[in-house]
């Protein structure tokens, strides 16, 4: 009964979120794993994600992430993200919450720019949705159920993250180390990821954001229209733990698909990954779907072009 309210009422914030805000005009992160640019300042972005994840050893589930993130500054971003999950034949259970923070160390544009993330995860045994996959083994549940959403699982991520761009193409590499907050235990593992940017994105971000004016009125092109469309490749895997550091390859998850992402709005966004498992251990194939909506000017609204 407990978990019903609550998550009523983060379906409730969610509605009042989208329900209300400018347009952005900046381009939105695609990845789905990999993290690259901070979201710019006094931006809101909301994201409801889905997986459909073809179990290695069990039955086949739907993992679901709510996120939410705002741009304190050009350079910290903050975020807030809670996950859930239904296995074919078993009831949907809640898997726990994360909070997170990052930081872009410089405060220009260079060859490499460099970010330092951290998240403080508070889930249980049953939380399965891929924000990363660490160390070594699989990932479904192999407990009762009722016994997994009893067990916590209280870790902290962090996260060393290097991107750059060229134009409309972004590459990022994220080094990822996952500590238990039971135990100090650490696993390790890796995110990175190449996309190209819509045209129609590029378009708006780039003169909003040079503050040209006449930005908002530049035409769209038709609603199906590849200038909509953004491609690129992600692959995550694991690097083993403090023990054992680097490829242990059919020991640890790897993931690998090509990254789709099309601008229905300037501020609606849709997502789609097609996810294949590369060891033994991995899953045979992960489904990844998203939907995003971004608030510009949350706090401070914008004044009107002159």
């Amino acid at each position: 009964m407990e978990t019903r309210k609550r998550n009523r009422a983060f379906l409730g914030i969610l509605l009042f979120l989208f329900g209300g805000g400018a347009v952005l005009q900046a381009q939105m992160d695609a990845y789905f794993t990999a993290i690259s640019h901070p979201v710019p300042q006094d931006t809101m972005m909301v994201m409801l994600l889905s997986d459909f994840q073809s179990a290695r050893s069990t039955n086949d589930f739907f993992t679901g992430m709510s996120m939410v993130q705002y741009g304190v500054t050009p350079r910290w971003t903050v975020g807030f993200m809670m996950e859930g999950q239904k296995i074919f034949g078993l009831p949907t259970t809640y898997g726990g919450l994360r909070i997170n923070s990052y930081f872009r160390v410089l405060p220009h544009d260079h060859l490499l720019n460099f970010t330092l993330y951290g998240e403080y995860e508070g889930l249980n045994g049953a939380g399965l949705y891929k924000m990363e996959v660490a160390g070594f083994g699989g990932e479904d549940l192999n407990e009762p159920l009722a016994q997994a959403r009893r067990t916590a699982v209280r870790t902290f991520e962090q996260r060393a993250i290097m991107y750059h761009d060229w134009g409309r193409v972004n590459l990022t590499f994220n080094f990822i180390n996952e500590t238990a907050l039971e135990g100090g235990e650490n696993d390790f593992g890796y995110a990175w990821g190449v996309f190209r940017q819509a045209a129609y994105r590029a378009m708006g971000a780039g003169k909003d954001m040079a503050g040209m004016p006449g930005a908002e009125r530049e035409k769209a092109p038709p609603l199906f229209s590849l200038q909509r469309l953004g491609y690129g490749l992600e692959m995550i895997g694991a690097l083993g733990n403090t023990d054992q550091f680097g490829f242990d390859w059919q020991r640890q998850q790897h993931y690998v698909g090509p990254l789709f992402s099309y601008a229905i709005s300037k501020n609606w966004t849709v997502h789609v990954e097609p996810t294949i498992g590369l060891s033994d251990v991995s899953d045979p194939f992960v489904l990844r779907m998203g939907v995003g909506y971004s608030i510009d000017h949350l706090l401070h609204r914008r004044p009107p072009t002159q």
